[in-house]
């Protein structure tokens, strides 16, 4: 049975996949899971890497832990996963998620001898994720580690283990980013903890399948209906970020700046201004997570009020802004609840010109170094899945630059236009950020949508078909940037070149970076 959503509910569900995806794989190769424990209570938040085994082994020796909160834990290590889990087996402590807790931060979950989910996020955003095992590396499945996995689920979901509903987590994922998904019960509604089956990260919520009549206490997944109050520790409550970047108190009151924002927004235009006024007066009446964005260099305004969260209400209405009936534009976000985030816009804005005058090319050595990389045969259509993974080491028709190519670029008065594709990380002096900017869909229609705004994004970045277009995104395993580029080519661009290292190359090379400021998202 399929489930049914709106175009909101399947925009909001790609946003949390596409940032859970990017945030995964530029955090996991750096960090472990912090661990911070409050009494006997032991706090855990971050990916789960080859050292948590040590950390969580030091953190329960004293065999005094009574219960294991897990906060926004994305997954990562299968065999850490499973060693953890089998010493909180051991320890018979009790295991509680606040947030999300996904892949093998699950199996760490569901090793606790009574489970729970608490307080501290978002209902809708409170879950467990389980998939199957696969390869850190190429994110294609592997059954073979699969029978393990099945097994601890089986025993410690005991009498409510459904075999048909694991058995689809574990097998049906086509990639890494299948999973089934199953929310909090106490604060949620009904037809809200039915637990759903994406068997890829891009499946529209709409075409996943549902479980009706089940949610995590009747599967098994925790022990208990009610959700346990919780005081997160500092570090790991929400704090308000502008990708990635802390936000300081708020300096501003919008209210006294509303009467600005709405000429900046409508200019002289007088039914923009009227319904602007309106929408200025919901918005500072709202407590929600919300945002606010205005175009850049046109007229128009995109905002979101009652997202989950912060991020949702920023990527929301940077797409409404970018994507308004008959005025599509490229767009600034100014606002997110209490925080004007314009300046951050202001001060890259600034840096820029300094940033790429006082560029070092790099020696021939490293363009050596990242043309002697392995890649994969060179594709002849976009990839819809498995987006992350060894890429070619050349495309037909599109010029492959490395990193003192780029360099030298952004030094000259007719430099290219340069497209950061990616959502997560620092970003090259001078980029567009197009959030999402890379997709490509199995479905056509999907993807012909896509590709109708993806064009009007681009034709606004850059105007002639025979400019120079490079596009990147965050290493030379991201396959974001190698569709931007085939799609770009497609629709007639002459000029197009492809950045194959990325921001990884980029930032190996000690070369100068500055913050995300995204301009555009695409889905």
């Amino acid at each position: 049975m399929n489930s049914t959503a709106t175009p909101t509910q399947n925009l909001m569900a790609k946003i949390i996949t596409f940032l859970f995806v990017w945030c995964w794989s530029w955090h996991t190769a750096t960090q472990a899971m912090t661990l911070e424990r409050v009494g006997n209570d032991l706090y855990a938040t971050g990916p789960t890497v080859s050292q948590d085994f040590l950390n969580f082994k030091h953190a329960l020796a004293p065999g005094d832990i009574e219960r294991l909160i897990l906060v926004n834990g994305p997954g990562g290590d299968l065999w850490t996963g499973m060693q953890v889990a089998r010493m909180v087996q051991s320890a018979q402590i009790k295991t509680i998620v606040s947030g999300h807790c996904m892949s093998a931060c699950s199996l760490i979950f569901m090793a606790g001898r009574e489970r729970a989910f608490g307080s501290g996020h978002l209902p809708r955003v409170t879950m467990v994720g389980i998939h199957g095992a696969h390869s850190k590396d190429t994110k294609t499945v592997n059954p073979a580690a699969m029978p393990q996995m099945y097994a601890l689920y089986k025993q410690q979901m005991g009498d409510k283990f459904d075999s048909q509903v694991i058995q689809q987590a574990l097998y049906d994922i086509q990639e890494a980013y299948g999973f089934l998904r199953i929310r909090e019960i106490q604060r949620n509604q009904d037809k809200d903890r039915t637990p759903w089956f994406c068997p890829t990260g891009q499946t529209p919520i709409s075409e996943c399948s549902t479980h009706p009549g089940k949610d995590a206490f009747t599967l098994g997944v925790v022990t208990q209906l009610e959700t346990e109050t919780l005081t997160l520790p500092d570090s790991m409550q929400i704090k308000p970020t502008f990708f990635g970047r802390p936000l300081a108190a708020p300096s501003h009151d919008l209210q006294e700046r509303a009467a600005a924002f709405i000429q900046n927004m409508c200019a002289d235009q007088r039914l923009c201004k009227t319904i602007g006024g309106r929408v200025m007066q919901t918005y500072l009446a709202s407590n929600a997570h919300k945002s606010l964005a205005v175009g850049w260099g046109k007229q128009g305004y995109g905002y979101r009020y009652g997202a989950d969260d912060p991020g949702t209400a920023m990527l929301q209405a940077l797409y409404q802004c970018n994507h308004a009936r008959n005025n599509p534009k490229l767009c600034r976000l100014i606002h997110v609840n209490d925080h004007e985030v314009l300046t951050f816009y202001d001060e890259v804005q600034h840096q820029v010109p300094t940033l790429l005058q006082d560029l070092k090319v790099p020696s021939a050595v490293m363009a050596q170094q990242e043309r002697d990389e392995p890649g994969a045969h060179t594709p002849n259509r976009l990839r819809t899945t498995h987006l992350t993974g060894m890429t070619p080491k050349a495309l037909e028709g599109i010029r492959r630059m490395d990193t003192p190519d780029l360099t030298w670029a952004l030094k000259q008065s007719d430099r290219p236009v340069v497209i950061d594709v990616g959502a997560a990380g620092p970003m090259i002096p001078g980029a567009l950020n197009f959030i999402h900017g890379g997709l490509a869909f199995e479905d056509e229609k999907k993807d012909a949508a896509f590709e109708a705004r993806f064009r009007q994004m681009l034709q606004i970045a850059a105007p002639d078909p025979h400019q120079p277009v490079v596009f990147y995104c965050a290493s030379a395993e991201c396959w974001l940037s190698v569709n931007a580029a085939m799609r770009a080519q497609k629709i007639g661009y002459t000029q197009i070149m492809w950045y194959r290292g990325g921001a990884a190359a980029w930032l190996q090379s000690g070369l100068p970076t500055h913050h995300r400021v995204p301009v555009a998202i695409l889905n």
